[in-house]
């Protein structure tokens, strides 16, 4: 009878042990993840710093010749508007209300950032069609 009841107090001290485990693997999985959100926002913010310092330079009136005669910044700039577009569309979808602070606090950051770069990106591609429609061999895309 003692044996059937110390088999028993081990069996929950292991599932006891074993519920802590996958507990702090998920903690630690949610930490990493809010990590890769923000490098993501890391990155992104650093792309729209530079959109920001060509559109500084360009409002300052310092460029005196056609910036993207071919098109193909703004086209890049197109590509990035799509992805930011993606991990927006990405992002609403993944929003629970059971996530962590840190979670939130990650989501709510990469959004943040991605708004702004986007917009960015949208203002730089028609100030640079705008600048460019001024010289000769400009192609419009």
């Amino acid at each position: 009878m003692l044996s059937v009841n110390f088999k028993h107090l081990i069996r929950d001290a292991q599932d006891v042990f074993r519920r802590a485990e996958l507990a702090l693997l998920a903690v630690g999985a949610e930490r990493r993840c809010a990590m890769r959100l923000d490098r993501v926002a890391d990155r992104l913010a650093a792309m729209g710093a530079r959109i920001n310092v060509l559109r500084a330079r360009m409002d300052s009136g310092a460029v005196d010749q056609a910036i993207d005669l071919d098109g193909m910044l703004r086209d890049a700039l197109k590509g990035l508007k799509e992805d930011i577009r993606g991990i927006r569309c990405q992002l609403a979808g993944m929003r629970r209300p059971q996530l962590s602070s840190r979670m939130q606090r990650a989501f709510a950051r990469l959004g943040q950032v991605a708004e702004q770069t986007y917009a960015s990106a949208d203002k730089l591609q028609w100030e640079i069609d705008e600048h460019d429609q001024r010289y000769p061999g400009y192609s419009q895309r």
